[in-house]
């Protein structure tokens, strides 16, 4: 967005020097029926135009924000404390507006705190429990360890007895014997349990096979039997003892040894469930911590985040509360936005971000910037009319007061340095005065007794320039930025800039001969003759074209009276910008 420049000074002096001097160029030659204009150079802005009101931007609703309800504390409520504010006051950035009650905020505070507490003791007993299962799983692990070792053990004295009763019987024949019956047992044992169960036989086959396996295990236990029977002694005898009492051992100590096994694995699963309560306890804590934390930074006072007035006050001292209840709300009087219609035939030239200029009807002569910030995707349809809302927001007064005052120190130190203002140096470029003539107006000041020219209303809060003898300064407004007074629902007429060029030829748009595509202009040549000349033309106003090609500034043109425009730059002021020229 091109920055707006402040030229109040431009406006008053300016009607001092239309006082003084008069405003329009010298007067060509005049025949009736037309009326030469000479090509000028200025500049031209195309604009979109409504009606509206104006309204506050920057408004906000200041909520309660409440800790309380978290990490086991009870309520969900609020107490407000005090009020200290009413619908209408002022107040500044940082002033405490409503209070919540400061002794239930210390009350909720410091059961967070204990909250935290209790779950540092119980991060604590988490870490306990997870060294006891710890030292329970090693002790579990460490009597498996001896089972398995018992069972090792014994199994050595089973195979140490095996081998002393094979001492007395020849090794062949008895470990013969042995192996048989061993194959016959297992062969027997998968008939009746394997073989039973999978059905792969039918009822009668599996009969004969069972009766096969009965009668492989009787064969095999009578051989072995009678091996043993051949040798029968005292020695055999107390040797056989010795394997029964091995094999009871054996049993016995794998019987142990499943249960320790058993054990262990329970162990395990209590070190797992041990180790995700200490990550439970942890997480917890670190809640509980975080909660309060978050309580510390909240606080019980309810300030303004800007200055401004209160335009709305929803509770009273001794309400109760939830989270998020608004209790104020509070506007920016520096701030303030404008809605308007937009025709379907003008919508499309409505940029977001655009510049526009605003101005209330109660403050004539007064015309302010802002930019386009929303723009309606969905159409209004009245009566078969389609509009589209538009919204603008008007350049902060404090930012607008802040260019004003470098616009007016730059100007001093121009007029400090012996260079006119634009508007001065002008009107010495086209001859409605001299350079002593203008530098003589900025030292003195208009004469004395000198009256603005008729019609010619001040803003309030405006003042002319001094009489005669007055400083350069005194020729500056009186009237700053922060003496304006916005209210909301003013009437305000709101133009969107849709186009703009600057230092740009212009002429009358009656002068432009349109012939089909082309235009024409009639450019005097001398007093009795004229030429027809096709120009290049650009955006037109209300008044005045822009000449792309075909002219040069200076030069004189034909103008038709019966059209109502201006021949001269006269009419194109006469109001006070707060922004830039139009």
């Amino acid at each position: 967005m091109k920055v707006f420049k402040i030229l109040l000074s431009i406006t008053i002096l300016g009607a001092v020097l239309g006082g003084l001097f008069g405003c329009s160029a010298p007067s060509d030659e005049e025949t009736p029926g037309n009326q030469i204009a000479s090509v000028i150079r200025g500049d031209l802005l195309l604009d979109i135009t409504a009606a509206g009101n104006l309204a506050l931007s920057l408004t906000e609703d200041l909520a309660v924000d409440l800790f309380y309800g978290q990490s086991g504390t009870a309520g969900t409520k609020g107490t407000i404390g005090e009020v200290l504010v009413e619908e209408g006051d002022t107040v500044t950035e940082g002033q405490v507006l409503v209070t919540v009650d400061a002794d239930e905020w210390q009350e909720q505070l410091s059961a967070l705190e204990d909250w935290v507490t209790t779950k540092e003791r119980a991060l604590v007993q988490a870490q306990i429990n997870l060294k006891t299962a710890e030292q329970n799983l090693k002790n579990a692990q460490d009597n498996m360890a001896a089972k398995e070792l018992a069972v090792l053990n014994v199994q050595i004295s089973l195979d140490q007895a095996v081998s002393n009763l094979a001492a007395g019987i020849p090794a062949v024949d008895y470990q013969g014997a042995l192996g048989e019956l061993r194959k016959a047992q297992t062969w027997y044992t998968y008939v009746m349990t394997g073989l039973l169960q999978s059905g792969a036989l039918g009822a009668d086959d599996f009969l004969l096979t069972m009766e096969q396996a009965e009668e492989r295990l009787t064969v095999a236990q009578t051989a072995y039997d009678n091996i043993l029977s051949g040798y029968d002694s005292r020695e055999i005898a107390i040797k056989k003892k010795q394997i029964e009492s091995a094999e009871l051992s054996l049993a016995n100590a794998e019987e142990d040894l499943a249960d320790v096994t058993q054990d262990v694995s329970l162990k395990e699963l209590s070190l797992t469930l041990t180790q995700g309560n200490l990550q439970d306890a942890e997480k917890a804590l670190e809640d509980a911590r975080e909660d309060v934390a978050d309580a510390q930074s909240k606080s019980p006072e309810i300030v303004a985040p800007f200055d401004g007035f209160v335009t709305l006050v929803n509770v009273a001292g001794g309400d109760e509360v939830l989270t998020g209840t608004v209790t104020v709300q509070l506007a920016d009087p520096d701030k303030f936005e404008a809605d308007i219609l937009v025709s379907e035939m003008d919508i499309l030239q409505v940029k977001l971000g655009g510049d526009a200029t605003v101005q209330a009807d109660a403050l004539p002569g007064i015309i302010l910037p802002a930019r386009v910030t929303h723009i309606s995707p969905t159409a209004t349809i009245q009566s078969g009319v389609v509009n589209y809302a538009v919204r603008v927001e008007l350049e902060s007064l404090e930012s607008m007061a802040q260019e004003q005052q470098e616009m007016k120190q730059q100007m001093m130190t121009n007029i400090a340095e012996g260079e006119l203002p634009p508007f001065l140096q002008m009107a010495v470029d086209e001859g409605r005065m001299t350079q002593e003539e203008a530098e003589e107006l900025l030292e003195q000041g208009p004469p004395e007794g000198f009256a603005p020219p008729e019609g010619f209303e001040m803003p309030e809060g405006m003042e002319f320039p001094g009489a005669s003898g007055s400083q350069a300064q005194s020729q500056l407004p009186a009237m700053v930025m922060t003496d304006l007074q916005l209210r909301e629902g003013l009437t305000v007429t709101v133009s969107i800039i849709v186009a703009e060029r600057t230092d740009v030829l212009l002429v009358p748009n009656a002068a432009v001969i349109q012939e089909g595509l082309q235009g024409y202009v009639e450019v005097v040549i001398n007093e009795e003759e004229s030429e027809k000349r096709a120009v290049q033309t650009g955006i037109s106003d209300w008044q005045y074209t822009e000449i792309i090609d075909g002219l040069t500034e200076g030069e004189q043109v034909i103008v038709q009276l019966n059209t109502g425009m201006f021949s001269s730059e006269e009419e194109r002021g006469g109001m006070m910008f707060f922004g830039r020229p139009r």
